[in-house]
């Protein structure tokens, strides 16, 4: 009798068991699921960022050589040259976190010119308010904000000239 209720123990037990992992199998392939759309989701993003910052790089590229077009010696283009040209690293560095902004464009305009981001950073301390705080806000949107704030500086510059 008491082998006979052992065994319907076990029994019972075991299926408990078997429907409890049926169970936890089902919610495993749900959340493996999930992260599979997930990851989809997350590729057609950075794809989708990407795409932006090539668009944004290439406006700015194109509109940054229509200025030089106009004007040959200003300060400003000379200064911005290398944060056009590398455009696409220091967005890039720019979404990977706050911070990484002024590092990356530090590297860059050095590499263009010794001294250059000094230079920089004092022309831009001589610039508005929205283009100081676009700057000093050290991150991507600030990035964005920070060089098409200049680029249009530069166009009114250039038709106040033309106009003149």
């Amino acid at each position: 009798m008491l082998f006979s209720l052992a065994i319907i123990v076990v029994f019972v037990v075991s299926v408990y068991y078997y429907f409890r992992s049926e169970k936890l199998y089902a919610e495993l392939k749900n959340v493996k699921k999930e992260a599979s759309t997930i990851k989809k989701e997350s590729k057609m993003m950075v794809d989708s960022l990407a795409v932006i910052a090539k668009q944004n790089e290439d406006f700015m590229n194109f509109r940054f050589k229509a200025i030089q077009e106009y004007s040959k010696d200003n300060e400003s283009l000379v200064l911005l040259t290398p944060l056009i040209t590398h455009y696409a690293t220091i967005f890039r560095e720019s979404i990977r976190g706050k911070g990484e902004m002024h590092k990356i464009a530090k590297k860059c305009c050095e590499s263009y010119q010794s001294g250059s981001f000094k230079r920089l950073s004092a022309h831009i301390a001589s610039q508005d308010t929205h283009i100081k705080r676009a700057w000093s806000s050290n991150n991507i949107k600030g990035f964005i904000s920070f060089m098409e704030a200049m680029i249009i500086t530069l166009e009114k510059s250039n038709t106040s000239k033309t106009t003149a």
